[in-house]
């Protein structure tokens, strides 16, 4: 891969994916999250009928109840196993993640790669520098004795 622009957007639709899939996977999990709560609700609520049936002199109502009470919450409970492996599977989120680090890895190189044609060229741009500065500095010391000779020769006129 050479294209940083390419590199830019698959960085970016990687994290749209992992972004999606994340939601995804929330709603998924909230969805199944609410039925069980609904089971878990109606459970209690039958505990509570049960218990009160259990206490008077009558057992047959509430033993029912109490029957009918636990199975709620053990689908209650299925149901909370179910949600925790409901939306996208983790493989999906893990394909995302590696594009995103393949892609963060190619542009860091091209970075890098930026950053030492900068230092070349700084590099260069100092020696031509200092290159012309002796060249100058040269000339001007060998112009130096011709100028003081050209000057004595002036003052003698």
């Amino acid at each position: 891969m050479s294209d940083p622009v390419l590199k830019l957007q698959i960085l970016v639709r990687a994290e749209l994916a992992l972004a999606q899939i994340h939601a995804r996977r929330a709603a998924a999990r909230s969805a199944f999250f609410s039925v069980a709560m609904v089971f878990l609700l109606l459970g209690l609520a039958m505990m509570t009928l049960a218990l009160y049936h259990a206490l008077t002199p009558s057992m047959g109502p509430a033993w029912a109840a109490f029957v009918v009470a636990l199975i709620d919450t053990f689908i209650a409970i299925i149901v909370i196993l179910i949600a925790k492996r409901a939306g996208p599977a983790e493989s999906e989120e893990a394909l995302a993640r590696e594009i995103r680090d393949m892609a963060y890895t190619e542009l860091s190189a091209d970075i890098e790669h930026v950053k030492s044609q900068l230092r070349q060229i700084t590099d260069d741009v100092k020696r031509i520098r200092s290159g012309f500065a002796s060249m100058t500095s040269g000339a001007v010391g060998a112009l130096g004795p011709l100028v003081s000779m050209l000057i004595k020769a002036v003052k003698r006129d």
